[in-house]
């Protein structure tokens, strides 16, 4: 065989065995922005899921923030920061009796960036806190 043909199928190999690793080290590879927006995110190492998930790239404002706790919490506070990064407290409805779902009504967002930071109260009093970050389009 000719060098160069043996050459050039050295390279293809090498740049599909790169083009592989790469897509399965990176989950998100050959999605469309829609695909990922409407992406369920994965419990994080806690085993807490929220809405908005972390890093979300949404289409549209979200209306309310949601955690799923592996046990019965109580949200107790949650603060938004904005685009300019202006600190809202978000009314959280009167403590209720704690639910592994629990949610707050958000404020009408605009486009830009945002981060949710929580916190949460077990009905033996330990608090879990977090924050995640996404962007609304």
């Amino acid at each position: 065989m000719n060098r160069s043909i043996l050459a050039s199928l050295a390279v293809f190999s090498v740049v599909a065995l790169s083009s592989a690793a790469h897509a399965q080290s990176n989950p998100h590879a050959g999605m469309s922005p829609q695909e990922h927006a409407a992406m369920q995110a994965a419990p994080a190492a806690s085993g807490i899921v929220t809405t908005p998930a972390d890093n979300a790239m949404l289409s549209a404002a979200p209306e309310t923030f949601t955690a799923t706790f592996p046990h019965a919490m109580t949200l107790t506070s949650l603060k938004l920061t904005g685009p300019a990064t202006e600190v809202v407290d978000v009314e959280i409805a009167a403590a209720s009796a704690p639910q592994t779902t629990v949610s707050a009504p958000l404020p009408t967002l605009a486009p830009g960036s945002y981060s949710a930071a929580w916190t949460a109260k077990g009905a033996d009093g330990h608090e879990m806190n977090g924050a995640v970050r996404f962007m609304v389009h």
